[in-house]
Formats: structure tokens, sequence, C-alpha cells
């Protein structure tokens, strides 16, 4: 008979280790402002993803012990498929836009910093830049929760932000910190996941993206 504390405590460290810890606000960009976007200089940073997690039944039951499970086959699966960051293409997708509609000069060089340290993300912006667009991954990974139901999905969660480098504040915010909604494609063995290097890990991912850029570009832009 299963130990129903070892298997909450195992779903708890699930949720640790796909959820994470950053509170994801919705601030639109005012119209005043975008006004005051044309001609500025606009950088972007890129922080630090979180873990690529892949939970499967065995390492919950484990709880905060299969962790390392979990963080190891993600870090496998992320290498032997090639599976990039999609803050990257994200933030491309978020520039484009400030660009075309706002007519920010979006600078070419890109900025690594940690997750959420509003100073390092500054620090590591342009030097010129008057405005600095971050984004980062802030879970991701192949969840599989023995309640209510034992199957798996790919999830994703992403930030952005749109900071003013002279006042450091946050002047605009999205995320995509959405439940599933039907969408997502369930499989009850992980093999289908990992299958041809995670060919349908990437091909799901790639549609979390997609919507996870809808929701952001909807509540931080407002387009």
């Amino acid at each position: 008979m299963k130990n129903p504390l070892r298997t909450l405590a195992g779903a708890a460290a699930a949720v640790a280790l796909l959820g994470g810890c950053t509170t994801i606000e919705t601030a639109q960009l005012p119209d005043a402002l975008a006004t005051q976007l044309h001609g500025q200089n606009v950088g972007v940073v890129i922080q630090e993803p979180s873990t690529f997690g892949v939970m499967q039944t065995r390492d919950i039951a484990l709880g905060p012990l299969g962790i390392p499970n979990m963080n190891a086959e993600g870090a496998r699966l992320r290498r032997d498929g090639h599976i990039g960051d999609p803050a990257e293409d994200i933030a491309t997708m978020l520039a484009d836009s400030l660009a075309g509609r706002d007519a920010a000069v979006i600078l070419a060089a890109r900025g690594q910093a940690p997750r959420d340290d509003v100073g390092q993300i500054l620090a590591a912006a342009p030097a010129d830049a008057r405005y600095v667009l971050t984004v980062a991954t802030v879970s991701w990974g192949i969840m599989n929760l023995p309640h209510p139901r034992t199957d798996m999905f790919v999830t994703y969660t992403a930030r952005a932000r749109l900071i003013d480098a002279r006042s450091r504040a946050v002047v605009a915010e999205g995320g995509c910190l959405q439940p599933p909604d039907g969408t997502e494609h369930h499989a009850t063995s992980y093999k289908d996941f990992s299958a041809d290097d995670g060919a349908l890990a990437k091909t799901e991912l790639a549609a979390r993206v997609d919507r996870c850029i809808h929701f952001i570009k909807r509540d931080m832009l407002g387009r």
C-alpha cells in the first residue's frame, strides 16, 4: 500500500521543480510610454533558465530524493535532443513587436543574467540601453502527477519584463502561468516523449511556447 504522505511529498517536490518561485505580475505597457519608446534604445537580456525536469512516477514516489533523477533525465533529454532555451525566441518576438509598432531601436548585443535580480539584469544590458527587455524561462519540463491522472505532458512557463534603465522600475510585465487548456498532448509513457531524441517533446514545447508568446504579448504589450 502506498504511503499517502510520501506521495504528497513527491507531488510537492515535483511542483517545486517545475513551478519555480517567481511571481508573475501583469502590467500592460501604458500608451504614453509606448509613444516615448520611439527612437529609444532597448537592450535584450536573457535570464538563466530554470532546470528542465522530467517527472516520472518512480521519481515522484521518492519525494525530494527523486529531484536529482528528474534533473539528470531532463539534462540528458535537452542534450540529446538539442533543446535550447525558448526565452531567446520569445525575446526576439517581443523585440520585433516593440520595434515594429513602437519604433524602438533594438540593440543587437544580448546580455545574460541570473533570474529576477534587476541590478544584475541592468548590468548585463548594453551600456547605451535606455530600456531593457528581459525574458526568463521560469519553469519547463515534462509533468507527471499521480492525481488525478498518471499520464505525462510538456509544460512551459516564461516571464518577460520591460525595465526603465534609469529608474530601475518595471514598466511592463507579462507571463504565461496558465493552467492546461486541453491542447496538450498526453502520453502514458515517457518513451513517447524521449523517442527519436525527444522529437515529440520538442514539438510539444514549441506549441507551449507559441501559446506563451500569445499571452505575454496580450498582457504585457496589449497586442
